[in-house]
């Protein structure tokens, strides 16, 4: 190392409780409509199992049907927690944007949040399927360097605010270039 350098350097300890709190942030919260889209898909997955099941019992030996309906009571206790899951995941997601990072917090059980600083974002994209359109939400992806896909998710919300939202997120990541 460098003489000169290694006598400037400096590495000084913060002070872990001045940090700013993350958690005391007010988030936004996503759509209900995002939890329509979410009991959709459970509701088509739970339609094709019953489905399944009711072809498979009716195909099946006699001596196997008990286990078959034991496997039902199980699928439908899963479904039902599927949808009771994604109620809370909705009640409970939210993301705020504040001047040097975005903030995305989801989940229920387990709960995880994600904090990107804007010098971190490489890009950012709004993106809506058939179901987003039908029911006017859309998801802003967030993407950072070295990962192979987006980094944050931020579904259901409105498109209006999903593209302001991508247009400020730009503006920030070109400042900090």
């Amino acid at each position: 190392m460098d003489p000169i350098a290694a006598e400037n350097f400096k590495n000084f300890q913060l002070d872990v409780a001045a940090l700013p709190n993350y958690e005391a942030v007010q988030l936004e919260p996503i759509s209900r409509k995002y939890l329509i889209k979410l009991q959709v898909g459970t509701g088509v997955s739970l339609l094709f199992l019953v489905v399944g099941f009711a072809v498979g019992y009716y195909f099946v030996p006699e001596e196997f049907k008990n286990y078959l309906i034991g496997a039902i009571v199980l699928m439908l206790a899963l479904f039902l927690w599927t949808f009771f899951n994604n109620i809370m995941y909705v009640k409970r997601s939210g993301y705020a944007l504040r001047e040097q990072d975005i903030i995305f917090k989801r989940g229920f059980l387990f709960e995880k949040t994600t904090v990107v600083p804007f010098n971190r974002i490489q890009h950012v994209s709004v993106e809506r399927s058939f179901l987003d359109k039908v029911l006017n939400i859309a998801t802003l992806k967030i993407f950072t360097a070295g990962g192979s896909g987006s980094d944050i998710n931020i579904p259901g919300i409105k498109p209006g605010i999903a593209g302001t939202l991508k247009e400020e997120i730009s503006e920030r990541i070109f400042r900090h270039a």
